[in-house]
C-alpha cells in the first residue's frame, strides 16, 4: 500500500484523533462574566464581522512576513505594514530582490529608477513595468512555477495585490529549499495592528472583490510542482513515526525539521503539541489497522505508519489552534484588564487599555477618555454582578461618544450664536438658532429682529444680575441653553398675539372684496381686531364706508412710490410693526421699498369710520321715530307748487293752439324723413359688407355646386353650370395660335438642321477621305524607301476610329446604343438588376457612372437622376418586402445615390458649409468631452481623484455600469454632460433643418422618389413609417457618417500631417447616435437608464425631424429643375460626348446581349434594333482598337423627333372633348348618352350655325397655310350641322372605346370625367401654356443659333475641302509653267499593272493599239481621261478624285465609265493618279 493510499485512512484513523485534538484546543472557551466578562450571546452578524476582521488581520500578518523577509534579503528597509503595496508597484524593490538571487538575470544597471527619483517626483511610469517583468524572469529563471506568478497589471494597477504577495510566499520558500534565501517567519497571532489598520485593510479587500489564497498550502503546492527525493522523503517520514514511540519531543522536532522530510511551518514552540498528537494519531491508525486483521508483515507499512500528508495537516492544524489560543487568551485579558481599570481614576490608563488591539474594540476616541471613565464605571456599578462584556462595553463607547458629540454641538452653537447677536448679525442669529443642538420650536424668518432684540436684553439682564451679585468677569458671562428657550418661546407667544391683531385687520379689509355686509361685520367683532362701538344694525353702513375708504386708500397708493400692500400697525402693547394682507408676511422693520401710502385700512382709520356710521345711524334713528310729522309737513309744501305749475301752463296752451297743430305736424314729418335718411345712411355705411355678405352667398352656392363637380362620376347636369369656364378669350385663342406656330417651325428648324448635319458629316467624311489619301500616299513613299533599307512596314491600327465604312457604321451604331442607354434610364436600370448583385455595383461605378459623364453637367445629371430614380423604382419592387428593410437592409442603389452626392466635390462643399462650422467648433473646444458611459466616467473619476490628492483611491477599479452609478459623482457627471449634448445637439439639428433648401437637389429629389415608390407598393403603410425610412436615406445614410467621420470626407480642414483625436471622435460619435435616436425614434431602454433623461428630448426633436423629412422629400419636378423638354438635345450646339475605352463598350455590349429578353419589350423595342444593327461583340482587337485607352464617343440619335399628334390616340381623345363640349353648350338632357341621340330644334340648329360661324372665319384668318392644316386643329370645317358634330363624335368614341377609353354602357363617363378636370385645371392649363410659350421661345432662339452655327460649318467645311485638294497638288506643277499636267500610258501598260480590267469592245491583243491620257482641269480635283484607237479618239471622261475616294471609302473595287465602256480597278487608279500628279518627287 503507497502513501496516497494510506492517506485514504483518516477518516476512520487519523482523523478521530485530529477532531479529540480540535475539540481540546481549538473549541472556544467562553466564561461567564463571574470570570471573564465574556458573553457566549454572539449574533451572526458579529460573526460574520469577526470573520472578515480575522481575514483581514491574518493578511496583514503575511504582509508583514512579506516585508521582513524582503529586507531580510536586500537589507534595506521599506517602511510601514500598510504602505508595502504601494511600495512594490513600481518594481524597485522586486527588481532589486531578483537581483539578490539572480543577478545573472537582472543587473542592477538596468532596474529603471533604482534611487525612485521619477517616482517620487511623478508617480508611477510605463517603464516602471520592465522592473516587474525582470522579477518575473528572475523567478523563472529558479524554475518557481508559473502557477504563483501574478500578471503585470495585478500589481502596477493593484488589481490583484493579495496575489503578489501569494507568490512572494511561494519565492521564499522556493529559495528557502534551493538554500538562496532564510526563511520566512510565520506571524500570525504574533503581530499586532491596530483597530484601524484592521478596518482599513478589511475595506481595501472588499474593494478587491476577490478571495484571499491559501497560504498554508503553498507548501504542497510546491511539492507537486517539483520532483522530490521521494526515497529520502519516504526515510525521513519512517524516522519520524518511529521517534514517536520514545516520547521525547526534542527528538520529535528534529525529525520534523529534517529537509528531506518536506515539511513546511515548523514551530519550535509547538513541539509538545506535535508530539502528542502524532502520537495518539499513529496510536490509533495502528489501532484500526489491527482491528481490521492486517498484520505489519503482510501490510503495507503506511497501513500502521503516518504518512506524509497526514503528518503536514496536523502540523497546520495545531499551528492554527495555538495561535487561535493565543489571540482568545489576549482577547479575554484585555476584556478583564479594561473592567478593572474601570472602576479607577485615571482615563489614560483605561484609554490605553480599550486601545489595545486584543480587546477587538471600535471607535475608541482619545479625546473622549474622562468620559469613557465616567459611563464605564458607572455601567460596572449598576451591574451587580460580573464584569463588563466586550459587547455591552462597546455599547458604553458608543453611548460617552454619542454624548460628546452632542456637547460639543451645543458648545459649538452657543458660541456661533452669541457671536452674531452680539456683533448684531440678524441673519447669522437667526440661523444659528436652526442648529438641531438648540431643539428649539418653530422659528420665523420675520421675526428675526424680534429674536435678535430679545436676546440681547435677556443677555443684558443676566449680566447685570451677575455684575450686582459680585460675579468676576459678569460681562463674559453667556445665555445658558434653557435661557435661549425661555427667549424664544416668549417671542414666539408674542408674534402670535400680534399676528392674530393683523389678520383680524387685514380679514375686514378682505371681507369688502366678497361684498358681504355681514361678513364684515362679523369681521369688526372679532376681539382681536379691538374695534369698538359696533352695531349689528350698520353693517350695510360699516361695509359702504369702509369700502369707500379702501377705495381712497387705493387711489392714493397708486399715485405713490414703492409697495403699498404693507399696512403699519401699532399692536396692542404699543409696538408698531408692519404686515402684508396679501403675502400673511409680518415685520418688525420698515420693509425696503415699502411705501408710506397703503392700499389697506389701518386700526385706527377703521375705528374712525365705524364711530361716524355709528353716530349718523343713532341720529337716522331718532328722525325715524319722529317721520310721520316730517312727512306732513312735505306732502303739503309739494302740493302747493305742483298745483301753480299745472295752471300756468293749461293756461299757455289755450293761448297757442294754432301754433302747437303746426308743430306736432311738422315733427311727424321730420321723423319720418329722418328715418328713411337713417337707413339709407346705414346702407351705405355697410355697403362693403352687404357686398360681402352677397358675395359669401353666392360664393356658398358656386361651392356646393364645384363639390359636385369635383366628385368621382359628376354628371352632365354639373357640367352645365361650369361650361362656360371653358370659354376661350381672345387671348386664349392668340396664345394657342402662337403656341402651334412655334411648335411648326420648331419641327422644320429640326429637319432642316438634321439636313444640314447630314451635310457636315459627308463633308466630314470627304476630308477625312482627302487627308487619309494624303497620308497613305506618305505612308507608301515612306515605306518603299524602308522597303529598299530592308526596314519592316507595321500597318497602323484606328480600331473605330478607322476611316472606312465598316468601322464607320460599328462608330455610328454604337453611338446610337450609347445614346439610348443614357436617354432611356429604363435599359440600365434593369440591366443593373439583371446581373449578379457582386458585377452590379462594379459596373455602376466603372461603366455606368463613366455613360453619364459623372454629371458633370445640368443635361447628364439629369439624365443621372433619372437612371437612379428608375434603378430605386426597381429595386423597392424586386428586393424590398417591408418598409424596415430601407432602414436594416442595405439598398445598392441607396449607397450608389449616397456615395455619389457625398464624393462629387460640389456636394462636398455643401455638406462643408451645412455641418463644417459645427464639426470645427465641436473639435476646437478642448474642454469639451462627451463621454457618457458610465464604467469610463467612473474610470475617469478615479483617475482625475488620485491625480488630485496623490493618494490611491480605495474605490474599486472593475466595477459593473450598474455599481459605477449608485456614486453620485459619476450620475452627477452624465447629467452635466448630457446637458452639454443636448445642447450642441440642439444646434446641429436646428443647423440641419434650417438649412433644408442648402442639400443638393439631387439628394432631395431620391428622398422624394423612394417616398413615392414605398406609397405605391405599401399602401397601407403609415405616413411616419415611410418618412422613417426616407430619413434613414437623408440622415443616417447621408449625414450622420460625415458628422462621425468628418476627415474621411473633407468635411474639416486638417493640417498636414494631422489627425482627430480619440476625444474629438467620441464626441462626434455621441452627437451623431442622439442624433439618430432622434431622427429614427429610438428611446433609451432600461439596458441604458442613466440615458433615459434624453427621451424626453428625442421625443420633441424627432417631431421636428419628421417636419424636415417631409419637408426635404417635397420638391419641384426634374424637368423643371433642369429647365429640360423634348427640344434640349435637338437644339445642343455641340453633341453629347462620353470618354470610355473600347473595353467598357465590348462589356456593355456583351451584358446587353446576355439579358436582352428581360431589357426589351417587345420585338419593335429601339434596343433590339440597335443591338441588330451592331450584331455580337466584335473579336477582332483591330475593329476596336487598343481596349485600355480611352476615347471621346460622341452620342448621336438613331431618331428623328416626331411631333405628329395624329398617331397619338390621345390627341383624338382631347379632340372628342372639345367637340362635346360645343355639343353641351347648345343641347341639353338628362344624360349624354340621350344627347347623342336626341334631335336638336330650330333654335339650337341657328345657335350652333353662328358658333360654326365664328370659328370658320377665325381658322381663315390664321396666318399660314400649315395653321390652317394642321392636324393638331380641334376644330372641322365639315361640321355645319348639329348632326354632323353628333355623328363625328360618335366616330372617335367608336375609336376611344376600342382602345378601352371610353365606356359606352356607363354612359362615356370617362370623357365626362375629363371635362370635369379641365373645368377644375382651366387656370393650371393657362399657366403650363405661359410656360410652355415662354420655353419654346427659348428653343426657337437655340435653334436659330444652331442653324447659324450650322450654316457657318458648312461653308467652312467645303472651303477646307477645296484648300485640301489645292495642297494636293502644291509641289507638283509642270516646270514649263503650265498649270495643266498629263501622263499617257497604252492600255497594255495599264492592263499590266492591273488600273485597265476591260475595255467593252475591244480584244486584248488590240490593247497595244489603244493610247490614253491623263489630264488635270481647270477645276481641282477633277482629270479629264481620253482615248485613241487607230488614231480615232475614244469619247472624253471626266473623273472626279473626291468621287473615287468615296468608292474606296465603301468598298467598291471596280468602277465602270458607262460612256467610253472601260471597267477600271479603283484602288489602283488612285495611286496611279497620286503618283503621277499628287506624288512625291
Amino acid at each position: 500500500m503507497t502513501e496516497t493510499d494510506g492517506s485514504t485512512q483518516l477518516f476512520g484513523g487519523v482523523a478521530n484523533v485530529r477532531a479529540k485534538a480540535q475539540n481540546i484546543h481549538d473549541t472556544p472557551r467562553f466564561y461567564d462574566g463571574d470570570e471573564n466578562g465574556v458573553d457566549d450571546r454572539v449574533t451572526a452578524d458579529d460573526m460574520d464581522e469577526a470573520r472578515q476582521s480575522n481575514m483581514a488581520y491574518e493578511y496583514l500578518c503575511h504582509l508583514e512576513e512579506a516585508k521582513n523577509w524582503i529586507e531580510a534579503c536586500i537589507e534595506d528597509d521599506l517602511g510601514a505594514t500598510m504602505d508595502i503595496e504601494e511600495t512594490l508597484r513600481n518594481g524597485v524593490i522586486l527588481a532589486r530582490l531578483g537581483h539578490y538571487f539572480a543577478p545573472e538575470v537582472v543587473p542592477e544597471r538596468k532596474i529603471y529608477d533604482l534611487d525612485l527619483e521619477r517616482f517620487k517626483q511623478r508617480g508611477l511610469h510605463f517603464k516602471h513595468t520592465d522592473n516587474i517583468n525582470f522579477w518575473m524572469r528572475a523567478m523563472a529563471s529558479i524554475g518557481l512555477p508559473q502557477i504563483f506568478f501574478p500578471t503585470t497589471p495585478d500589481l502596477y494597477d493593484k488589481k490583484n495585490m493579495p496575489k503578489v504577495i501569494y507568490c512572494i510566499h511561494a519565492l521564499s520558500i522556493w529559495l528557502s529549499k534551493l538554500g538562496k534565501a532564510p526563511n520566512i517567519e510565520n506571524l500570525l497571532g504574533i503581530a499586532e495592528f491596530t483597530e484601524e489598520e484592521i478596518t482599513e485593510m478589511r475595506r481595501a479587500l472588499e474593494d478587491y472583490g476577490i478571495s484571499i489564497p491559501a497560504f498554508n498550502k503553498i507548501g504542497g503546492i510546491l511539492e507537486k510542482e517539483i520532483g522530490v527525493d521521494e526515497a529520502g522523503k519516504h526515510a525521513a517520514v519512517i524516522v519520524i513515526n518511529e521517534v514517536l514511540q520514545k516520547e521525547d519531543p526534542e527528538i520529535t522536532l528534529k525529525a520534523l525539521q529534517n529537509k528531506k522530510a518536506y515539511l513546511n511551518y515548523i514551530e519550535v514552540a509547538n513541539s509538545v503539541r506535535y508530539h502528542e498528537i502524532l502520537f495518539l494519531a499513529k496510536l490509533d491508525k495502528t489501532e484500526t489497522a489491527l482491528e481490521e486483521g492486517k498484520t505489519s508483515e503482510e501490510s503495507d507499512i503506511y497501513e500502521f505508519y503516518l504518512t506524509h500528508t497526514e503528518i503536514q495537516d496536523i502540523i497546520d492544524d495545531i499551528n492554527d489552534i495555538v495561535r487561535k489560543e493565543i489571540a482568545e487568551s489576549k482577547f479575554r485579558a484585555a476584556i478583564l484588564e479594561i473592567n478593572k481599570r474601570a472602576l479607577g481614576d485615571c482615563a489614560e490608563s483605561l484609554l490605553a487599555a480599550l486601545q489595545v488591539t486584543a480587546s477587538r474594540l471600535k471607535n475608541v476616541n482619545d479625546s473622549n477618555s474622562d468620559l469613557y471613565l465616567e459611563f464605564l464605571k458607572a455601567a460596572k456599578l449598576s451591574k451587580k454582578e460580573g464584569n463588563l462584556n466586550a459587547e455591552e462595553i462597546q455599547e458604553v463607547l458608543e453611548l460617552a461618544n454619542e454624548e460628546m458629540r452632542k456637547r460639543r454641538d451645543l458648545e459649538g452653537a452657543l458660541r456661533i450664536l452669541h457671536e452674531n447677536f452680539l456683533a448684531s448679525n440678524i441673519e447669522g442669529t437667526f440661523e444659528a438658532l436652526h442648529h438641531a443642538a438648540f431643539k428649539l420650536p418653530t422659528l420665523h424668518k420675520n421675526a428675526a429682529p424680534k429674536y435678535q432684540a430679545t436676546l440681547f436684553f435677556e443677555l443684558a439682564k443676566v449680566q447685570d444680575r451677575a455684575e450686582k451679585e459680585g460675579v468676576e468677569d459678569a460681562l463674559s458671562l453667556r445665555l445658558t441653553h434653557p435661557q435661549i428657550q425661555e427667549c424664544i418661546k416668549a417671542v414666539n407667544n408674542q408674534l402670535k398675539e400680534v399676528r392674530r391683531f393683523a389678520e383680524a385687520i387685514a380679514n375686514i379689509n378682505g371681507c369688502l372684496v366678497q361684498d358681504d355686509p355681514q361678513e364684515t361685520l362679523n369681521a369688526l367683532h372679532v376681539q382681536a381686531a379691538g374695534i369698538k362701538e359696533v352695531l349689528e344694525r350698520c353693517a350695510d353702513d360699516y361695509h359702504v364706508w369702509i369700502k369707500e375708504g379702501i377705495s381712497v386708500k387705493k387711489t392714493e397708493a397708486e399715485s405713490a412710490d414703492g409697495d403699498s400692500s404693507w399696512i403699519e400697525m401699532r399692536s396692542p402693547d404699543n409696538q408698531i410693526f408692519f404686515y402684508n394682507p396679501e403675502s400673511k408676511d409680518l415685520v418688525w422693520v420698515k420693509p425696503e421699498g415699502a411705501s408710506d401710502v397703503s392700499y389697506y385700512m389701518a386700526q385706527d382709520e377703521i375705528q374712525w369710520i365705524v364711530s361716524r356710521v355709528t353716530a349718523k345711524r343713532l341720529r337716522d334713528e331718532w328722525f325715524d321715530d319722529n317721520v310721520d310729522k316730517v312727512v306732513r309737513l312735505q306732502s303739503i309744501a309739494r302740493m302747493s307748487m305742483a298745483r301753480k305749475r299745472y295752471k300756468d301752463r293749461l293756461r299757455f296752451l289755450h293761448e297757442n293752439e294754432a301754433a302747437a297743430l303746426r308743430i306736432q305736424c311738422l315733427w311727424r314729418g321730420y321723423q319720418v324723413r329722418k328715418e328713411l335718411r337713417d337707413r339709407r345712411l346705414y346702407l351705405q355705411q355697410n355697403m362693403r359688407h352687404i357686398i360681402r355678405i352677397q358675395a359669401w352667398v353666392r360664393g356658398y352656392q358656386i361651392r356646393k355646386n364645384y363639390l359636385q363637380l369635383t366628385q368621382d362620376k359628376p354628371s352632365v347636369q354639373v357640367l352645365y353650370k361650369f361650361l362656360y369656364l371653358l370659354d376661350q378669350s381672345a387671348v386664349d385663342h392668340a396664345e394657342e395660335a402662337e403656341l402651334r406656330k412655334h411648335k411648326a417651325n420648331i419641327v422644320k428648324e429640326i429637319r432642316h438642321n438634321q439636313q444640314l448635319e447630314k451635310e457636315i458629316n459627308d463633308m466630314d467624311i470627304k476630308i477625312g477621305l482627302l487627308v487619309k489619301n494624303r497620308l497613305t500616299l506618305q505612308d507608301v513613299v515612306t515605306a518603299s524607301k524602308k522597303l529598299k533599307k530592308g526596314g519592316e512596314v507595321v500597318p497602323k491600327n484606328r480600331g473605330l476610329k478607322e476611316l472606312s465604312k465598316e468601322s464607320r457604321e460599328m462608330l455610328e451604331s454604337y453611338q446610337h446604343l450609347f445614346y439610348l442607354l443614357q436617354t432611356n434610364p429604363k435599359y440600365l436600370a434593369k440591366l443593373l438588376f439583371s446581373m449578379p448583385q457582386n458585377n452590379c455595383t462594379k459596373f455602376m461605378e466603372s461603366v455606368v457612372l463613366t455613360i453619364y459623364n459623372y454629371g458633370t453637367n445640368s443635361r447628364e445629371e439629369c439624365l443621372l437622376l433619372r437612371l437612379f430614380e428608375n434603378a430605386l423604382k426597381e429595386e423597392v419592387q424586386r428586393k424590398v418586402d417591408k418598409v424596415q428593410d430601407i432602414s436594416t437592409g442595405s439598398p445598392t442603389v441607396i449607397k450608389i445615390v449616397v456615395g455619389y452626392y457625398r464624393g462629387t466635390q460640389g456636394n462636398q462643399n455643401s455638406l462643408k458649409s451645412l455641418l463644417g462650422p459645427l464639426i470645427e467648433q465641436v473639435m476646437e473646444d478642448r474642454d469639451l468631452n462627451m463621454n457618457i458611459h458610465p464604467l469610463e466616467v467612473y474610470k475617469a473619476w478615479i483617475s482625475r481623484t488620485e491625480t488630485e490628492t496623490g493618494e490611491p483611491s480605495k474605490l474599486p477599479y472593475d466595477v459593473t455600469p450598474e455599481q459605477a452609478l449608485k456614486h453620485k459623482e459619476v450620475t452627477d457627471e452624465i447629467e452635466n454632460t448630457i446637458k452639454k449634448l443636448v445642447k450642441i445637439i440642439k444646434s446641429f439639428q436646428e443647423k440641419i433643418i434650417g438649412t433644408v433648401d442648402q442639400m443638393p437637389y439631387g439628394i432631395r429629389y431620391m428622398a422624394m422618389c423612394l417616398r413615392k415608390n414605398l406609397k405605391e407598393k405599401f399602401p397601407e403603410s403609415s405616413e411616419e413609417e415611410i418618412l422613417k425610412a426616407v430619413g434613414n436615406l437623408l440622415y443616417y445614410r447621408y449625414m450622420n457618417p460625415v458628422i462621425t467621420a468628418p476627415d474621411s470626407f473633407e468635411v474639416i480642414d486638417l493640417a498636414a500631417g494631422s489627425n482627430m483625436n480619440n476625444v474629438q471622435r467620441r464626441n462626434l460619435g455621441s452627437i451623431a447616435k442622439i442624433l439618430q435616436h432622434a431622427a429614427s425614434f429610438k428611446i433609451f431602454d432600461s439596458d441604458a437608464r442613466y440615458l433615459a433623461s434624453l427621451n424626453s428630448f428625442i421625443k420633441t426633436a424627432y417631431i421636428k425631424f419628421m417636419e424636415f423629412f417631409d419637408a426635404a422629400s417635397t420638391i419641384n419636378d426634374i424637368d423643371e429643375h433642369f429647365n429640360m423638354d423634348e427640344f434640349s438635345d435637338v437644339t445642343m450646339l455641340n453633341k453629347p460626348m462620353i470618354f470610355i475605352s473600347p473595353n467598357e463598350i465590348s462589356s456593355t455590349h456583351q451584358l446587353l446581349l446576355d439579358h436582352q429578353k428581360q431589357l426589351t419589350e417587345g420585338e419593335e423595342d429601339p434596343m433590339n434594333e440597335v443591338l441588330s444593327a451592331l450584331g455580337p461583340v466584335p473579336e477582332d482587337e483591330a475593329m476596336l482598337g487598343d481596349k485600355s485607352t480611352e476615347f471621346g464617343l460622341v452620342l448621336t440619335n438613331k431618331w428623328e423627333l416626331n411631333m405628329s399628334d395624329e398617331s397619338n390616340i390621345q390627341a383624338l381623345f382631347s379632340k372628342t372633348k372639345y367637340l362635346i363640349v360645343d355639343l353641351l353648350k347648345i343641347q341639353r338632357g338628362d344624360t349624354f348618352t340621350a344627347i347623342l341621340h336626341s334631335p336638336a330644334n330650330a333654335q339650337q340648329q341657328e345657335l350652333y350655325k353662328a358658333i360654326h360661324s365664328r370659328r370658320l372665319a377665325a381658322e381663315n384668318e390664321k396666318d399660314s397655310e400649315d395653321e390652317k392644316n394642321s392636324k393638331m386643329a380641334l376644330f372641322d370645317p365639315n361640321d355645319t350641322t348639329i348632326e354632323k358634330l353628333k355623328e363625328h363624335i360618335l366616330k372617335n368614341l367608336q375609336i376611344l372605346e376600342q382602345h378601352k377609353l371610353v365606356t359606352p354602357t356607363e354612359d362615356y363617363q370617362e370623357i365626362l370625367t375629363s371635362i370635369a378636370k379641365d373645368i377644375c385645371n382651366q387656370r393650371k392649363y393657362r399657366q403650363r401654356r405661359k410656360q410652355d410659350l415662354k420655353k419654346i421661345g427659348e428653343t426657337v432662339e437655340r435653334m436659330n443659333k444652331k442653324k447659324k452655327y450650322y450654316g457657318e460649318a458648312v461653308t467652312y467645311y467645303q472651303e477646307y475641302v477645296k484648300a485640301c485638294v489645292n495642297n494636293l497638288s502644291k509641289g507638283n506643277k509642270s516646270k514649263k509653267g503650265d498649270r495643266r499636267k498629263t501622263a499617257k500610258y497604252s492600255a497594255q501598260k495599264l492592263y499590266e499593272k492591273g488600273v485597265l480590267v476591260e475595255i467593252d469592245k475591244v480584244h486584248i491583243s488590240s490593247y497595244k493599239a489603244v493610247t490614253i491620257e491623263f489630264s488635270t482641269t481647270d477645276q481641282v480635283g477633277v482629270f479629264e481621261v481620253s482615248g485613241k484607237l487607230s488614231g480615232f479618239n475614244i469619247d472624253k471622261i471626266n473623273v472626279v478624285f473626291e468621287n473615287l475616294l468615296q468608292l474606296q471609302y465603301e468598298g467598291v473595287s471596280t468602277l465602270k465609265f458607262e460612256e467610253a465602256g472601260v471597267v477600271v480597278n479603283v484602288n489602283l487608279l488612285i495611286f496611279l493618279l497620286n503618283k503621277k500628279f499628287y506624288g512625291v518627287e
